[in-house]
């Protein structure tokens, strides 16, 4: 058994578009056209990000918890007979293959794909440079107790990342059970309704670099959303070109601006927990994303 070839993308949006794949072998294609960065306004300067929308509209993923290990087998031992496969919800921290092993603690998926006896087959399509190193794909086997520490729930998280969890899907999914064991099921439970979103580019590119300038410490807080939109973004600036839908030249302008994004922004973070912010690098860096854009810009295949 081997990874099928997966866009590489957000450690969320990776596996669930592997996930997808199994049935619909035009999930790859259908997700650059639902790429658009939204944002909504959190009421106090803080920012919820939404990276596309819902590409399992026609048979909803949501997500589900239980309280304790053996709950949470039995769940994903009887989900992953009715469907195939599963994605379940670890912590970078408990994975042996993540730059982020005992060092770092954040949410990410995987896929469950079989179970023999007490060994159950893991695949993990990201693959990535992050800040802590180089992270992999990876297929294996993990016997029960590694399993069970790779999924082990870890709360509270700050408001990024419960925001990022709770749109992984690309609306409001609650609830979220973030103090549980978790995996994702199909539901006909609908999803939460959407807010007063910002969603056209322009727009939310300004928002940000609002943010930004005026928030010392929203670089570091958002650095994590942007990256994920740069790949987003990037993956979908190269399917539209291939299929003749924007020019090449414009795709590949775009695709710089939004490769820098993310180191600027790094930087930005960096220099200001030295108290240097670079309020201005920030600026003239969304300032060229927006005017690179502009030829870029599709309707996506729905709204948020």
């Amino acid at each position: 058994m081997h990874l099928s070839n997966v866009p590489e993308l957000s450690c969320y949006t990776t596996n669930l578009v592997a996930y997808l794949e199994t049935d619909e072998p035009g999930a790859k294609t259908r997700f650059a056209h639902a790429v658009r960065l939204a944002v909504l306004d959190g009421g106090t300067g803080d920012l919820v990000f939404s990276q596309h929308t819902r590409i399992d509209a026609q048979d909803p993923l949501g997500y589900r918890g239980a309280p304790d290990w053996a709950s949470a087998a039995a769940g994903l031992d009887a989900e992953l007979a009715r469907s195939g496969r599963v994605l379940t919800v670890a912590d970078t921290f408990h994975l042996p293959w993540s730059p982020a092993h005992e060092t770092a603690h954040s949410p990410h998926w995987l896929l469950l794909l079989d179970r023999r006896d007490d060994r159950w087959l893991v695949a993990d399509h990201f693959c990535a440079l992050t800040p802590l190193g180089a992270q992999e794909p990876f297929l294996g086997w993990l016997d029960e107790p590694a399993l069970e520490r790779a999924l082990t729930p870890y709360a509270p998280w700050p408001a990024e990342i419960v925001n990022r969890d709770r749109h992984a899907l690309g609306a409001a999914v609650d609830p979220v059970h973030a103090d549980q064991f978790r995996w994702l099921a199909r539901t006909t439970a609908p999803a939460v309704e959407p807010g007063d979103w910002i969603c056209a580019l322009p727009e939310v590119l300004g928002r940000v670099s609002d943010v930004l300038a005026e928030d010392e410490t929203a670089a570091a807080r958002y650095a994590d959303d942007l990256w994920a939109a740069s790949r987003h973004y990037t993956y979908r600036l190269g399917v539209l070109a291939a299929n003749g839908e924007i020019r090449a030249e414009d795709a590949a302008a775009a695709a710089v601006c939004w490769g820098e994004l993310p180191k600027v922004v790094r930087f930005a973070a960096e220099s200001a927990a030295r108290g240097r912010p670079r309020a201005g690098l920030l600026k003239r860096t969304f300032d060229d994303l927006l005017r690179a854009g502009e030829k870029t810009t599709t309707d996506p295949e729905t709204e948020a």
